[in-house]
C-alpha cells in the first residue's frame, strides 16, 4: 500500500493484513468498468493510492481505481476512502489533507 503523495520524498508506505486487503478487493469488485479515462494525477501533491492486487498496481484517485488495461468507477470514491481510513497512525498528519482533496 501506498500512499502518493510526495515529490522528491518518499511515499508513505504500510501493508494490509490478510483480512484488509480482502475488505479492498471486495470493494473493489464491486466496481462496473468505465469508458472514461481517469484525468492525469498532477506532478505535485496528491496522487492516489496505489496497491497491488492479483499481481496487478491498481491506482484508487478521483472516482476511478485504474490499472494498465482497465478502469473502474468508482464515484463514491469508496475504495480511496477506505484506503485513507487504513492509513496509519504514523501518518495521521497527512488524514485530514487527503480528507480534503477526497471531498473535493
Amino acid at each position: 500500500m501506498e500512499l502518493d503523495i510526495f515529490s522528491g520524498r518518499v511515499n508513505p508506505r504500510w501493508l494490509l493484513d490478510e483480512a484488509r486487503a480482502k475488505v479492498v478487493a471486495d470493494l473493489q469488485h464491486r466496481l462496473e468498468p468505465s469508458a472514461v479515462s481517469p484525468p492525469e494525477p498532477p506532478g505535485l501533491g496528491y496522487r492516489g493510492f496505489l496497491y497491488d492486487l492479483d499481481r496487478t498496481t491498481w491506482r484508487a484517485w478521483r472516482g476511478s481505481v485504474s490499472a494498465a488495461d482497465l478502469v473502474l468507477a468508482d464515484p463514491a470514491r469508496a475504495v480511496e476512502r477506505w484506503l485513507l481510513a487504513s492509513l496509519p497512525d504514523q501518518y495521521g498528519e497527512l488524514r485530514p489533507r487527503i480528507a480534503a482533496e477526497i471531498e473535493s
